[in-house]
């Protein structure tokens, strides 16, 4: 995992970007992310069949200061980071929620941890869930997320932007069907 002074470095040296990189987001191992404005809900009414590519509609939210979004508990919406993310061939980086909102019942990233090497310029989806009992105001810009990077031991061959499905995302996205099941 990397410390502060080589996420600096990586940084330094072209190999990670993070824009804008906020004053105190390098934490002393990690770097902490923001939440964007704008969140994706999820409508009820539909089976989701990864087989035949069929997906729930989606509510776009655009949340301000003024007016936050309440994410009521038991529900989901997507969201995204406001830093655009850089990781270069030969960095790992993991993404997670923040302990001061886990406790009150948020979780941020469900099971998609990994942001793989050669993710370039654009936002990390992010999957908000509330399993608490109160309701959770959720905020543009508001600090929702840290990350913690690795140094690979080579760097790979296919980056994520040459192989990644959801590499033409730049912002919150809903998912992509492509070859689910396999046969």
């Amino acid at each position: 995992m990397l410390s502060s002074e080589d996420i600096k470095k990586a940084i330094e040296e072209g190999r990670l970007a993070v824009e804008p990189l906020l004053s105190g987001s390098i934490r002393p191992a990690g770097i902490r992310l923001q939440l964007g404005a704008t969140l994706l809900k999820p409508l009820p009414g539909k089976v989701v069949d990864v087989k035949n590519n069929i997906l729930p509609d989606y509510k776009e939210i655009i949340i301000t200061e003024e007016e936050p979004y309440l994410l009521e508990p038991g529900e989901f919406v997507l969201g995204a980071t406001y830093e655009k993310i850089t990781v270069g061939d030969n960095l790992g980086f993991l993404i997670e929620g923040r302990s001061t909102l886990a406790r009150v019942g948020l979780t941020v990233v469900q099971t998609a941890m990994l942001v793989y090497p050669g993710h370039r310029e654009r936002a990390v989806t992010l999957e908000l869930a509330n399993h608490g009992p109160n309701g959770i105001l959720l905020y543009p810009q508001m600090k929702i997320a840290r990350v913690a990077l690795f140094q690979l031991d080579s760097a790979t061959k296919e980056s994520y932007d040459d192989v990644g499905k959801y590499r033409e995302q730049t912002s919150v996205g809903t998912p992509i069907f492509k070859d689910e099941i396999v046969k």
